[in-house]
């Protein structure tokens, strides 16, 4: 995969990026699975936000998580590439319901420009919990719905106490 020249309209700002990862940005923001396994290598690792328990490896578990992540996040747009040919960092936008989020992927590149590592870090907490509360159900449906429902049983107290209590946490903590 070549490097190709990206331009970008960011906070009203052109910027231009040189990125490997331009053909991965525009199949996520467009949700086109395939095209964004097409960008990574048969033995790609994707480490969660969300937990150190376990971490989706290979094609098919990255199809499959895709998938999901696509079904509950919406208007993703990235608005930021950084690094050199084998590690880059992405910034994107996007939201889960109506709660916005932000996102940090840290990707490691193989010689070829394909993708072999990523790591996520997501913020603010209510989105992070958000996207928990939307997806752990979904990916753990997968194996069974007692799962999808003991997962949803155990982050849908979290991701409601994030949300509503934001609002007063931030004023509390409030410099």
């Amino acid at each position: 995969m070549s490097a190709a020249l990206i331009v970008r309209s960011v906070a009203q700002t052109m910027i231009a990026v040189d990125s490997p990862l331009a053909a991965y940005r525009a199949a996520a923001e467009a949700h086109d699975v395939p095209a964004m396994l097409a960008c990574m290598a048969p033995e790609v690792v994707l480490k969660s936000p969300i937990t150190d328990r376990f971490a989706f490896s290979g094609h098919p578990q990255m199809r499959d998580l895709l998938e999901d992540v696509h079904a509950v996040i919406d208007d993703v747009r990235y608005v930021a590439d950084a690094g050199d040919d084998r590690t880059r960092l992405l910034a994107l936008e996007g939201r889960v319901g109506r709660q916005r989020l932000d996102e940090a992927m840290l990707v490691t590149l193989d010689d070829d420009g394909l993708i072999t590592h990523m790591q996520l870090f997501i913020r603010p907490l209510p989105g992070l919990t958000a996207m928990a509360a939307a997806l752990g159900p979904r990916v753990a449906g997968r194996h069974s719905r007692t799962r999808a429902f003991a997962v949803r049983a155990m982050i849908a107290p979290l991701a409601f106490m994030t949300r509503h209590g934001e609002g007063v946490g931030s004023r509390l903590a409030a410099p």
